[in-house]
This record gives structure tokens, sequence and C-alpha cells, in this order.
């Protein structure tokens, strides 16, 4: 008996579409590439379901007659090519006629076309097969409905993900076609809520770009991109300066002769350009355009079109590395400056460390890190102890004290004011004398190996960390009610993704429900962090920006956002703080089951032996 045989075309054609295919996303937008391809002014996106129930793309391109409607969902067949030779001058999205063939292999498609002045006609795809092909009202344009996706590949529909993510896929999808073809206007809509309408730009490329930036990338972000173009590989660049940088790589726009693509090479030049400016966890929000010839790249090295490799990487790297250069400091050589540390305020400048100072051994490695921290030179002010100006709150439990969470801090006594226990920690060495507040960052005890500094924002952080951690553990969570909720504004896309993360969010302590397509409510928090408002909308916007599918998050990282939760209300550099508070700060490190570092993993105390001191005396 013969083993090799040829697969049959309904088997072929479900394979071809799991190439094309993974998800929702993936129709959509090899959908919007051929509106787009066809001379669309106008697109219209209706999203059931995540995509999986329906996905209607409606345009007003050029259209397809009778027969060529009938062709359009064979395999191979397609408008853009008629040789291998045209993919060197190739200017279009689409070329492989992969795209309707292996959505209809694997779906119930309704296709509606029709060309100027010409016969409208309908074709009824189920699985593959052709049902039926009827006339169509004669309205210019193509209309595509996409119901009951992967209905007959049940092995791929457990992949998919909650809805609320999928929807975050397809909204990202639109973006990335909106930010890449200006004249184009954008309507979605999503299970019956209007989520962009994106009016097509006329303006200048450069105006065009930042409206449209600030309605994806968000007011704040989109405001803040700086612009530049150059003739080389006829770049543009959209960029924010050092001091606007971001908690995520996620606002980060690639695109080739219009295409969205991902490129090590340009991401890498760009984090080149900014090695000596950017601290490690935060990231540039970028645009990048290049307008090249065709034949100098290769898009056809993944079946999605993603991944492209340029014929010479290294004449793309420098001439990106220089054009980004040259847009945020005005020289094509990056500038040299000094990365300040986010664990700090950031205007202030870092001190030259003490001779001999030993610092706490480093932590494991591993942990997920956030930014938590205002950005490279965020105005300084002073902070006050107190919680002024804070929203209204019905409080359901008693507030944890704002400086001290837990446990209560014993009144100080003289000289030997925290007391050394039996169940003190290997790194305790009491009793402990507090000096003083060390440029209002570090706090100085003494004890009898010498002096003890401790990084007072490194050290909330910990104890904040470790109760938040324990009350969640023990599903205790004490919670304050909003009175009146908080509005907190994020690309629709992101809000999308963090209604996946809702029910988690709220045995974490934050309840938080849709208003808009890019407005979430927080109605509860966690009583022991006591946001501030504008805090409380920092801390939204920054975790919409970083959550994924939260069924496939894994533990560390869920532990590290309670670590963002607790660096929120920690104590920052520059605060003014009491000798009671300090050394209650201390008391309360003493209880922690790592007291020595921050959840990061930094050090949070540093000390200096006392023969070390003797030695800086010669005695």
């Amino acid at each position: 008996m013969n083993k090799i045989r040829v697969l049959d075309e309904k088997t072929a054609g479900q394979i071809a579409a799991g190439e094309v295919i993974e998800r929702p996303a993936g129709v959509l937008k090899e959908l919007l590439e051929n509106a787009v391809d066809a001379g669309a002014r106008a697109i219209h996106v209706d999203i059931e379901g995540g995509g999986r129930e329906l996905i209607r793309i409606n345009d007003d391109g050029c259209g397809m007659n009778p027969a060529d409607l009938a062709t359009s969902v064979l395999r191979h067949a397609t408008s853009k090519i008629s040789s291998f030779e045209d993919l060197n001058q190739l200017r279009t999205f689409g070329f492989r006629g992969e795209a309707l063939y292996s959505v209809a292999a694997v779906s119930k498609m309704r296709i509606s076309s029709c060309t100027e002045g010409g016969e409208g006609a309908r074709l009824e795809v189920e699985g593959g097969k052709v049902l039926a092909q009827t006339p169509a009202p004669a309205i210019r344009g193509t209309t595509v409905e996409i119901a009951d996706l992967f209905f007959n590949v049940p092995a791929r529909l457990k992949f998919l993900k909650s809805a609320s993510y999928e929807r975050a896929c397809l909204l990202k999808v639109v973006e990335e076609s909106a930010l890449a073809n200006l004249k184009v206007g954008y309507t979605v809509i999503s299970s019956g809520r209007e989520v962009y309408r994106l009016p097509a730009q006329e303006g200048s490329n450069e105006n065009a770009v930042l409206a449209r930036a600030q309605e994806i990338l968000g007011p704040s972000v989109g405001a803040s991109l700086v612009y530049k173009s150059f003739e080389s590989l006829g770049l543009k660049i959209f960029i924010t300066p050092p001091d606007k940088l971001v908690a995520t790589r996620d606002l980060q726009f690639i695109f080739v002769n219009k295409r969205p693509v991902e490129s090590k090479t340009v991401q890498q030049a760009v984090y080149k350009a900014l090695q000596n400016v950017r601290p490690k966890d935060r990231h540039p929000a970028f645009i990048v355009y290049m307008d090249t010839d065709p034949a100098s790249f290769d898009v056809n090295i993944h079946p999605q079109k993603r991944d492209i490799r340029f014929a010479e990487e290294r004449h793309v790297f420098n001439a990106v590395l220089e054009a980004v250069a040259e847009t945020i400091f005005g020289s094509a050589a990056p500038v040299q400056m000094k990365v300040v540390d986010t664990s700090v305020k950031n205007t202030e400048e870092k001190m030259d460390p003490l001779p001999t100072v030993t610092p706490a051994p480093a932590a494991s490695a591993g942990m997920f890190e956030f930014a938590s921290e205002e950005p490279l030179n965020a105005p300084q002010e002073k902070k006050d102890l107190t919680v002024k100006n804070t929203f209204t709150l019905r409080e359901t439990e008693d507030p944890v004290p704002y400086q001290v969470p837990t446990p209560p801090v014993c009144e100080p006594a003289a000289e030997t004011s925290v007391k050394q226990e039996e169940e003190s920690p290997s790194w305790w060495h009491g009793p402990y004398h507090y000096l003083g507040q060390l440029q209002r960052t570090y706090l100085v005890f003494e004890n009898p190996d010498g002096l003890i500094l401790i990084d007072q924002h490194a050290a909330q952080e910990r104890v904040l960390y470790e109760h938040y951690l324990a009350a969640f553990d023990k599903h205790q969570m004490p919670l304050q009610e909003l009175i009146f909720p908080i509005h907190v504004d994020v690309a629709p896309s992101n809000a999308e993704s963090l209604m996946s993360w809702a029910p988690w969010l709220k045995t974490a302590g934050f309840e938080i429900s849709r208003f808009s397509a890019r407005t979430v409510l927080v109605h509860t928090v966690p009583s022991m962090l006591r946001f501030k408002e504008d805090d409380m909308k920092h801390f939204i916007e920054s975790l919409s920006e970083i959550v994924g599918d939260p069924d496939k998050s894994s533990d560390s990282l869920k532990r590290s956002m309670v670590a963002l939760l607790a660096c929120k209300k920690a104590i920052k550099a520059h605060d003014q703080i009491s000798a009671a508070e300090a050394e209650g700060l201390l008391e309360n490190m003493k209880k922690c089951k790592d007291g020595m570092h921050c959840p990061h993993g930094r050090p949070c105390v540093a000390s200096l032996p006392i023969a070390d001191i003797a030695k800086l005396f010669g005695r």
C-alpha cells in the first residue's frame, strides 16, 4: 500500500488557513489589506464575540465584477502579481492569493461586491465550499462577512482566548492599518458600541500622523512625539523624547512601504540611540516609516508577512540609529547623558557612594520589572506626608495608617528605640539608634557594627508589598469604595485588554467597569495603598499597557503587578519623615520575609562598618 498520497482539497485548505489565520485578528488584517489595496477611502468594521461570531468589513473601493468575485476565493487567485519577478516591485499588501481562500476554508463567508457602474453580486461560501452566487445591490465597493470562524476546526478554537483579549488583538490590527493609511477613514463597531471613528487625514503627513497618533497612542503620548524626516531610506521618525518614555514596548510601530512589520534591526537601532538616557524600565513610543525600493527587503519569509529581512541589515541599522539620534538630540551621535535611576526623583543628582559601603547581596533573578516612578526630568515637587486633596472615599474597612501599614508601630524610646527580639532576621544587629535623614532620601542609623543606610523608598515598597500580598493570599483585602468612580482614559485596545483582567483585579482590590470604548471606571481600591486620584489614573494607564491574557499570565507576572501597586504608594525620595516614622519603618522591615530588598530585587540596606570608618581617619 502506498504511504504517500495527495491531500484532498478540504484538508489542504484547512492546513493553509492555519498558516495564514491564527486568530480573528489575522482575518481582519487580511481583509483590511484587501480593502486598502482596492483603493478604499472609507472602511467600516463590525465585530461580534471577539471576532469569532462575526467580522464584517465594508469598503468603498473599486469592487469586483461577478466573474472576479467567483475567482477571488480560489487558491492562489490574485490581482496583485502575475509572475515571481513582480515581487521585486511590489507595492500592494496582499499578493499570494491566500487570504480569501484561507478564511473561507474555516468560516461561513458572504461577499457582496460591485464595480463602478457595474452589476452587484453576492457569493456564499461555507468551509471552503461555494454554496451560491446571486445578484446584489449595485453599490460600489465590497462587503465581506465572516461568521462562525473555525466552526469546522475545533482544535483551533481551543487556542482562542477570552473575547476581551481577542477584541484587543483586533483593535491593534485596526490601529496599525490606520497609522499606515492616513488618507483612509476607519469606523469600528464592537458589539454595538463605537470604538473608533477616525476621519481620513487630508493635511500634511506630519500633522496627519500626529492627529492619528493622539487617537491611537493616547493624547498624552501622541502630543509628546517629536518628528523628523530623512532622505535615507525615506525615513520618517516620530518618537517620544527621553523625558516622555513609557512603561511598555506596546506603543512601537514600524512600517515599511506602509506595511506594518516587526524588525529587530529597526527596534535595536532605536534603543541603541537611547542607550545613554533610557532607564531599563522605560521604553520609547515610536512610529517609524520607511519608504524604500521593494527589492531591498523580503516580506515573504513568514506566512503572516510580519517579519521582514533587509538586503543590507547593517545599513538599515546605522541609518535608523543616526535618524533617531538626530530627531531626539539634534545631532547624528547620541548625546552622552547620565542615566537617572527611576527609584528616586529624577531631578535629583545621584550621590557618589560612600567609601567601602557594602550593599546587600543582589536578589535572585527572574522578577518581571515594571516602570513604577515618574518619567525622566519630571518636575520636582515637595511631598506632604498627609494625604491631601484625595478623591472622596466611602470606607468599608478601617484604613491602614498611610506611613506604617502593619503592624502598628511602638512608641519610640530614647537611644534603643527599636528593640532586638529572639525572632529577629539574620541581618538584624540591634539595638539601632536613628541619627537622621540624608538628603531626604536615605535614613541613617547606628548599631554596634557601625552605620546603617536605608533607602526609604525601597524599604517602604518592600513593607507595602508583603502586607498587600499577605492580604491578597488570605482573601482578606480591606477595601475602600469610591463614592464617585474615577474615570480613566486609555487606548481602546488597551481598554479591552484591561477589561479581560477585571475578575482578577476585583480579587486584588480593584473593581473596574467599562464606561465607553476608551474609558474605564474604578469603583474600589485597596485601603492600605491609599491612592490619590492622579496616582490611581496613572496606575490604571500603566496597567492597561502591560496586561495580556490573564489565563496565560504566570504567577510571577501577577506578583510583579502587586509590586507595582506597592511601589505607587511607597515613601518617595525627598519625603521628609519623622524619627518615629523612620524607626517604625525599620521595625516593619524586621518583620518582612526579605527586609533587605525591594520587590524588584534592589537592596534596601547598606552598611559602613566601624572598622572602615576608622580607616578613613587613619586610626
